[in-house]
């Protein structure tokens, strides 16, 4: 279940004709959207998702079409337009997301601040159609980097040229994120162990997020494993910290 969300953000003086300009830590403005929906549509799984250190079964991305980047900040194309994207595996979790994207498409735009200085315009949702996976071997391109922490809670990437060694570092976290995300689906979670990342072209690239500088990877890879947990990955996002716009992945 994966949605697309198309946002355009308005200065909160419109007298003031200037570019529309965001902090490239973006993301608490965007989480508060999604919050602000959320808590008005189901409360208690608002509180089961933000109010407690629970896993994220879900994958976000944003998408600045057009938009220029600096060091710094994000110069958004002169409608202020960006996209945001929603999947998972999980039915509960994407009817009460769907709601609550529906809730917010509903609000008038003087209600929904983004920042200090800008409101947003949530506009109609729309579904895209996931490919089903049927084979033991899929190449993907991320929509947002991947982030994966080692043992000692290190952040790690897995560029291209990287050694054989870090690629057998790579996984082991990995599968150990993705086993512990599965932890209520134990037949699913036993198919872990044979879950392989390949990069094909990736590249280490380093996130702001919530003030962190978070080293994490972004480009092609293949993922070799059981076909329904491809799916399930495809659906619910790769790797940690996929409910703050990392993780989500796309089929080749």
């Amino acid at each position: 279940m994966r949605f697309g969300i198309p946002i355009y953000l308005h200065s909160k003086n419109p007298s003031e004709k200037t570019e529309i300009k965001i902090d490239i830590d973006y993301d608490a403005y965007v989480l508060s959207l999604i919050k602000t929906g959320l808590s008005a549509e189901n409360p208690s799984l608002f509180k089961e998702l933000f109010e407690k250190p629970t896993q994220k079964c879900y994958a976000t991305s944003v998408f600045f079409p057009n938009a220029t980047f600096t060091k710094d900040s994000i110069i958004l194309n002169r409608e202020g337009e960006m996209k945001l994207y929603f999947s998972t595996a999980n039915t509960n979790i994407g009817i009460n997301f769907y709601n609550a994207f529906i809730y917010l498409n509903h609000l008038d735009v003087s209600t929904l601040p983004f920042g200090h200085e800008y409101l947003a315009d949530v506009k109609k949702l729309y579904t895209i159609e996931l490919p089903k996976i049927t084979q033991n071997r899929a190449i993907f391109k991320t929509m947002s980097p991947i982030v994966v922490r080692d043992n000692n809670g290190r952040f790690i990437s897995c560029p291209t040229n990287t050694t054989e060694q870090e690629i057998i570092k790579f996984n082991e976290a990995l599968r150990r994120n993705t086993f512990n995300k599965l932890k209520d689906s134990p037949m699913l979670a036993s198919t872990v162990e044979e879950l392989r990342f390949k990069p094909l072209k990736m590249r280490k690239t380093v996130r702001k997020s919530f003030g962190l500088n978070i080293e994490c990877t972004k480009g092609i890879f293949e993922l070799e494993g059981n076909p329904t947990l491809l799916n399930y990955i495809h659906s619910s996002g790769l790797g940690e910290k996929t409910g703050s716009f990392s993780g989500m992945i796309s089929l080749i």
